[in-house]
């Protein structure tokens, strides 16, 4: 028997996809992943706006990617317009993505990969079976909602980070109380790294992929990326070489990378490039570094866990550089020019998020790009569940099923974003 099994929603990601599989003369022989999110059209929406309506409405592509959104947006257009911001309002902007990053990370260890190893269909069963993993990681989610509350006024699309300032800024008692939580929880951290560390492997070892991100350290932000295997690019050529196409099924671009690819993107790639880890992260690269350089997409949980660890630690250093200064509210500052154009790189949890705008001399946008790690990383999913099913040969269908669907969640898949 033959052709092709359109396997139901893949359960514990964000968004909507599937699994289909191919069989061939009782054969699973290929597998594909097919996101079929409906159409957003973010980038439409965009055209034709002023600036500082741009980064609200960019914000709502994803709940839990709200906040990098908003300050690629925000840096994009300050690009376009000329505007400069202060050391705080960068600071500021610097400790809500640490804060995004420790919520995303801790969500998807313990919510949504860790069912995979504890033999869980659910979160009520993984309650069951590992109910201080579980609250673990829930207490580091909520902490990392928590420092996006307090800057940017709510955890789901901040509505306090303003085009060139902030609305209001966090009291000091609010930042030491942050800094009391982090200092706080760095067992936990610590313990969630032990986790990834002593999870047993669940795949087989597919064969590992280049990596690309930004190297812009504790910003998360630069102006050029770089890959592991030595390309350097600058980000007014990104767009070029990401060379988005729409595939024969499904909503989400994917990038071809002018025939060069597929790379990956994301915690694990970050693992391999970034020179600038705080020095706990950097210990532990160190430690395990014959496990993640290879860069096998199973080694991501663990890269993810010390990412995690490191973004408490950043946090930290920020909220300590905040308090040496007295605190001042800095309103939205004005263009100093109506038109021009700008291209924002900026490592989001999933990876590299790319923002690009183009305004006429009226101040109005009229050209948006939007490419997202999950974008990126679709011919890098695709490439590994064809090693994937390759490497398996002969497995019956349900096994194949249940090793693509963990494959699949070792890359976080943001699918609202995808199909923005």
């Amino acid at each position: 028997m033959s052709g092709v099994r359109k396997v139901n929603q893949i359960p514990r990601v964000e968004g909507h996809g599937r699994i289909e599989l191919e069989r061939r003369d009782g054969r699973i022989v290929g597998a594909r992943l097919v996101l079929y999110e409906p159409v957003r059209l973010f980038e439409g929406l965009l055209r034709g706006r002023l600036g500082e309506e741009l980064p609200e409405i960019v914000c709502r592509i994803c709940s839990i990617c709200s906040t990098v959104h908003k300050v690629a947006s925000l840096r994009a257009v300050e690009g376009c317009l000329g505007i400069a911001v202060s050391r705080q309002t960068d600071l500021l902007r610097q400790l809500a993505l640490q804060g995004g990053q420790l919520a995303s990370h801790a969500l998807h260890l313990s919510c949504l990969a860790l069912p995979d190893y504890r033999g869980c269909s659910s979160l009520v069963d993984l309650q069951r079976t590992a109910p201080k993993e579980l609250q673990r990681g829930l207490a580091l989610k909520a902490l990392g909602n928590r420092i996006q509350e307090e800057v940017g006024g709510r955890a789901i699309h901040p509505f306090n980070l303003l085009l060139g300032g902030i609305g209001s800024p966090p009291a000091a008692d609010t930042l030491r109380r942050l800094a009391d939580e982090l200092q706080n929880l760095l067992p936990a951290a610590r313990a969630t790294i032990a986790l990834a560390t002593e999870l047993p492997e669940a795949l087989p070892p597919v064969p590992p992929l280049p990596g690309i991100g930004v190297s812009g350290g504790p910003s998360l932000a630069d102006y050029h990326i770089v890959s592991t295997d030595g390309s350097r690019i600058a980000a007014g050529e990104v767009m070029d070489w990401l060379d988005e196409r729409l595939p024969p099924e499904g909503n989400a671009r994917v990038s071809d990378f002018t025939g060069a690819g597929p790379y990956l993107t994301g915690p694990l790639a970050r693992m391999n490039l970034d020179p600038h880890l705080e020095p706990e992260a950097a210990m532990l690269r160190q430690h395990h570094r014959e496990r993640l350089l290879g860069q096998p997409v199973t080694a991501s949980h663990l890269a993810r866990s010390i990412e995690l660890l490191q973004a408490m630690a950043r946090a930290t250093a920020v909220i300590d550089e905040l308090l040496q200064e007295e605190m001042r509210h800095e309103p939205a500052a004005l263009p100093t020019r109506r038109g021009g154009s700008a291209t924002v790189l900026i490592e989001a949890p999933r990876g590299l998020l790319l923002h690009h705008y183009g305004f006429d001399d009226a101040g109005r946008c009229m050209a948006a790009r939007v490419i997202t790690p999950t974008a990126i990383n679709q011919g890098a999913m695709a490439a590994s569940l064809t090693a994937l099913v390759g490497i398996i040969g002969g497995a019956d269908e349900t096994e194949v099923r249940g090793l693509s669907e963990r494959l699949v969640r070792c890359f976080d898949p943001c699918i609202s974003c995808a199909v923005h």
